[in-house]
């Protein structure tokens, strides 16, 4: 089998009314906990990979690795570039075999988003890859990230600006900020509802919520509801694998090989638990 673009899969969830999991992967363990639990449950796939994450193993060496799993497990994987900010970021990914990417200009003024969108958008299509891009700004709720050195002041997204931005950039896919945070958060998020219909109803493309960890799980269905196709989850996974990870290495008694087997099974778990809830499971 072989690394795909999201495209068609997300058009599928947003069509049936499920979203899919955009899981962080980027080296061996990671990309193949995913996969692993993807077939027992019979989900998409999709493995989201920042370019501070690529950078571990080298963008090339990445989408090897994630080709060569994919292969031995017989399953088709999606392989997707977060949060890229500029087009160098972008053309090296795609030039080592990224089959989706995502352009991330909400730092910039409504205009330069646009231009900045239409150029990766423009390079992307011709070479078959497709495109996610950002409207609204999304904070952190901690000081960790790997999306970008920088942080910026909430900003929701705009649904008329949305509906413009989508026409003239032609982009394939959303992210929207309607109350949703990177990182782990330290009391639950309130995300706008009404907000969220009124860009599904200005936006003919599927939308994508970024920092779904910790969201709870009503929130989710309601948004998966409103047109969410994708939901990313990192902060969870990385909590999961270091809380087991680091003690059992900090305790000196463990191999440091078997520490993180034992970290990567722990992720299994937040892997399944998440592919229920978005009711991806039993839709590959």
């Amino acid at each position: 089998m072989s690394l795909i673009s999201m495209k068609e899969m997300l058009a599928a969830a947003y069509k049936g009314g499920y979203a899919v999991g955009g899981f962080d992967g980027f080296n061996a363990e990671t990309l193949q906990s995913i996969i692993r639990v993807g077939k027992e449950k019979r989900s998409p796939l999709l493995a989201i990979c920042a370019p501070s994450e690529h950078a571990v193993l080298g963008a090339a060496a990445t989408v090897r690795v994630a080709a060569a799993l994919a292969d031995l497990h017989g399953v088709d994987l999606s392989l997707h570039l977060d949060h890229a900010r500029t087009m160098a970021e972008i053309t090296e990914a795609i030039e080592a075999g990224f089959p989706s990417v995502m352009i991330d200009g909400s730092q910039n003024d409504f205009e330069e988003n646009v231009r900045l969108t239409k150029e990766v958008v423009k390079f992307a299509h011709d070479r078959g890859v497709s495109v996610e891009a950002e409207l609204g700004a999304l904070t952190r709720v901690d000081d960790i990230g790997h999306e970008g050195n920088k942080s910026f002041k909430s900003e929701f997204t705009n649904p008329e600006k949305a509906g413009e931005f989508v026409e003239r950039t032609g982009c394939d896919f959303l992210a929207v900020s309607i109350g949703n945070a990177h990182g782990l958060y330290t009391k639950a998020p309130t995300l706008e509802f009404d907000l969220l219909e009124k860009i599904r109803n200005a936006v003919p493309v599927p939308l994508v919520l970024h920092g779904g960890s910790g969201t709870p799980e009503d929130q989710l269905k309601r948004a998966v509801g409103l047109g969410i196709a994708k939901v990313n989850v990192a902060s969870e996974i990385a909590s999961a694998f270091n809380s087991t990870y680091i003690p059992t290495m900090n305790a000196g008694k463990t191999w440091w090989a078997v520490a993180k087997r034992m970290g990567t099974e722990k992720t299994l778990e937040v892997i399944a638990r998440w592919m229920d809830m978005l009711g991806s499971a039993g839709k590959a």
